[in-house]
């Protein structure tokens, strides 16, 4: 999954959980798939909307969604 499209997802109230590498959107057939903090897109997410980009990024309790 690219960048666009993890951005995409977020956009539409999906949420990354590191404690369990898992990210969560309605349209997954499992209602999750499994992602983790190495993935390169969602190093480029976070560098686009973490901390040194847009700051939408919000992280609570190891849970990530952007707002």
């Amino acid at each position: 999954m690219n960048k666009d499209k993890i951005i995409a997802l977020l956009e539409d109230g999906a949420y990354l959980d590191f404690k369990n590498n898992q990210f969560f959107h309605p349209s997954f057939r499992k209602g999750w798939i499994k992602m983790r903090e190495s993935n390169i897109s969602w190093k480029a997410v976070d560098r686009m909307h973490g901390m040194f980009g847009t700051k939408r990024l919000q992280q609570a309790n190891q849970i990530f969604k952007l707002v």
